[in-house]
Order: structure tokens, then sequence, then C-alpha cells
């Protein structure tokens, strides 16, 4: 019973995926883990358990959500996004900026958040300008999945990986290992992109010349008293991630006990719901869809875990133990560049976590997470089908009469994959 579950459940995923339309992944893995449950896969008693266990990993995301939902409240985006159209010399420097530009905000606001934000912005940008919006749509798209690699902050999957992997410092482990190859990634893919579009963006450069106007400086003058008290966000967040990394670093350097990554930023947002006016904003910024997501894997893992499934694909998968660290490495990021087409990247990941336990992997043996990091999160440059934040952008810019097939989005998005999956490979077989 506990197979035929499974199989229903991913099935439906893989169809979901392939044909591009029916349940979304969120709704799939809600239903499952309440069939997983009423099928007696897993017992009440032990569902509860898995999504006790899981409290840390929901929080974490709550938390994200509703920085970023109060980052846009503020103005902090459009600002970043005013500040780029009014820097870019030529409308060919745009897709550099806005690729460069949204890839570091996703290795800190969770990619999902960030491209609903991203998206209106690029459409405002392209009507200021004159000029086809899916150019910077696309740009937008590729930005944040490449940059939400750096981080635990960035996406679902690397958080999941981070709480639930045994790693001791994570945000440190992510930033020791991707922060060359992710930041290679930004500047080359931006380049790429820049030279990839710049004939489609060639017949707007008197459009931006006009939009331009006078100079405007990346952080705000003055008037910040005001600022802070109506948006406390724009402290307690940069504050926040400076905790996290405070206590990574005494851990590494002094030997302390390590905080675990969640902590500070729950501490962080219930600190910004306490100090913030309008938190009713705050809390509607809150994805629900993503946290049911969530709680539904834990409970179809749970049950794939009790029925013996976990076993069967370990078996299939290409993949060494620990004693084989490159074979090992190599397998993990290349089964989960393919696992994320056919499964989504988040259900993907929380299939691998256990398998890779099961194989010996654990907090000392960081390369193989942050391989099925980068795998799973690269993915998305890939096609479509390998990250949600894409299916997010087609179907809000496929709202305002501009669609997005899945062969253009390969076409752009094949040689950035290859580029930033080639760097991403070489740093992690040389332990960068």
């Amino acid at each position: 019973m506990g197979l035929a579950v499974f199989l229903a459940i991913f099935g439906a995923i893989i169809v979901r995926q392939i044909v591009g339309r029916g349940p979304p992944v969120w709704a799939i893995l809600g239903v499952g883990g309440v069939a997983t449950v009423a099928a007696l896969v897993v017992t009440p008693r032990d569902a509860g358990s898995a999504l006790l266990a899981g409290i840390p990993v929901l929080a974490f995301l709550a938390a994200l959500f509703a920085f970023a939902g109060a980052l846009e409240r503020a103005g902090a985006l459009d600002h970043l996004a005013r500040w780029m159209v009014r820097t870019a010399r030529t409308p060919a420097d745009l897709p550099w900026f806005v690729f460069v530009g949204f890839g570091i905000a996703s290795a800190f606001i969770v990619n999902d958040a960030l491209i609903i934000v991203a998206i209106p912005i690029m459409f405002s940008i392209s009507r200021r300008i004159n000029l086809d919006p899916k150019p910077l749509l696309l740009t937008a798209a590729f930005a944040v999945t490449v940059g939400s690699t750096l981080t635990p902050l960035g996406n679902p999957q690397n958080l999941l990986i981070s709480i639930s992997s045994g790693l001791a410092t994570p945000l440190l482990t992510f930033l020791r290992y991707l922060l060359l190859p992710v930041g290679v990634g930004l500047l080359l893919g931006g380049l790429y992109l820049r030279w990839t579009f710049r004939k489609d963006l060639a017949p707007a450069s008197v459009a931006l010349e006009r939009a331009r106007g006078p100079p405007l400086s990346l952080l705000p003058r003055g008037g910040w008293g005001p600022r802070l008290a109506r948006h406390p966000v724009l402290v307690l967040f940069p504050l926040t991630i400076g905790v996290m990394l405070g206590f990574g670093l005494s851990t590494l350097f002094l030997g302390t006990p390590s905080v675990a990554v969640w902590i500070p930023a729950v501490a962080g947002a219930l600190l910004l719901f306490a100090v913030s006016p309008g938190r009713g904003a705050i809390v509607r910024s809150i994805d629900l869809r993503i946290l049911t997501l969530f709680a539904g894997l834990f409970v179809v893992v749970a049950g794939a875990l009790s029925a013996g499934v976990i076993g069967l694909v370990e078996a299939g998968l290409p993949i060494t133990g620990p004693a084989h660290a490159a074979y090992g490495t190599l397998g993990i990021f290349g089964t989960s560049l393919i696992g994320a087409q056919l499964f989504s990247n988040v259900p993907w990941v929380g299939l691998q976590i256990p398998v890779l336990a099961h194989l010996g992997y654990n907090g000392s043996t960081p390369l193989a997470w942050i391989a099925l990091a980068a795998g799973s999160t690269l993915a998305g440059n890939v096609t479509l089908l390998g990250a949600a934040s894409n299916l997010i952008l087609v179907e809000r810019a496929e709202d305002r009469g501009v669609h997005i097939g899945l062969g253009e989005f390969v076409r752009y998005a094949l040689p950035l994959a290859a580029l930033t999956c080639a760097i991403a490979v070489a740093a992690l077989l040389v332990g960068l």
C-alpha cells in the first residue's frame, strides 16, 4: 500500500511537470500527506511526529516570507530597480544589472517571494522604455535561480538541506563552498545575457535616456529616522543576517555551541511583527502554499521511509557513499539536475535527504549536501519545470498578456545552465 500511495503522489507530480497542467505541486503534496495517513501508511502519531520535527523548517520559511513582504512594502526592491535603470548606460546593460542585482538579492530573500516582486518591476521598467518585457522577465527568472543557490535563505530546498543535513554552521558552509562559483556565475551569466539580448533591447536607447532622470544613490540619503520608524525591516533584516553570520563565526573560530540557523531568523521576524506598523500585510505575505507543500512533504517522506520506498529510490540512483567523494558529488549533482525536472526541486530534495543519510552522508560531509543544493537549484535554469519560481513567472506573465513557452525558455536558459553548472561542479571537485 505504501508503495502504491507513493507512486500515485509522485506520479501526479511528474504528470503535472510534463504536461504543465493540473493541480499545483503544493496541492498534490498537501493532499498526498492526508492520503498517506488515511491509507495507514503512517499512523496519525507518526505523521504528527514528522510535522513536529519539521516545525523549524516551517518557522524559518514563514520568517523569510515575512521579511520579503516587509521589504516589498518598504519599497526597497522597487528602489533597486529604479537604481538599475538610472545606472545602466545603454539598454543592453539592463540584463547585466538585473541579473547581478536580483541574483544578489535572491541569496537573502527566498526566491519564490522575490520573483513575485520582480515581475511587476520588470514590466514597469519595460513600459518606461517601451520594450518587450520578455528579456527582462527571463533575466529575473534566471537571476533568482542562480543567486538563490548561495545561501540557505535563498530557496526552500536549501533551507531544508541546511536544517536536515546535520551541518553545524550551514550559512557559513554554503558561503564557504558556493561564494566563488555563484559570484563568477553571476558575473559571467550577466555578460552572457547582455550579449544575448543586446539586439532585442537596442531600440530602447532613446527611451532609456529620457527615463533615466537624475542620478540615484543605491542607499537613499537623509530621512532615515522616519523611514526606519515606518519600515523597521530595513534595519532588522540586515541585523538578523548579521546575527546568523555571527553565531556561525563564533562556532567556527571560538568553539561556542552552534545555534540552529532558523532560531535567529524566527527571532528577527517576531521582533519585526512586534515593532512594525501594518502587521496584517506582513502576515498576508507569508505564502501558505509553500508551507502546505512542506507539511505534506514531511508526512509523505515519513510514509516512504516506513514503507521501504527510500531503499528502492536509493538502489536506482548512481550515487556512491562518502568513501568515493568525487563520484558521489558528481552523482548527487547530476541526478539532482534531472530529478528536479521530474519531481520539482523541493520534493526531490525531500526524497534525497534520507537517501544520502542512509548512504552515510552527514554533517561531516558538506560537499555532498552542497552538491544536492546546487544541483537541485541550478536545475531551475534547465527547463521551466525545474523551479517553482519559473512556473510563477509564466503564470503571472500570462495574466499580463505575455506568453513564455517552454522552448523559448530553454533556448536562453540552457547555455546559462551549462555555464553555471560547469563552474559549480569544478568548484565542488576541487573543494573550494
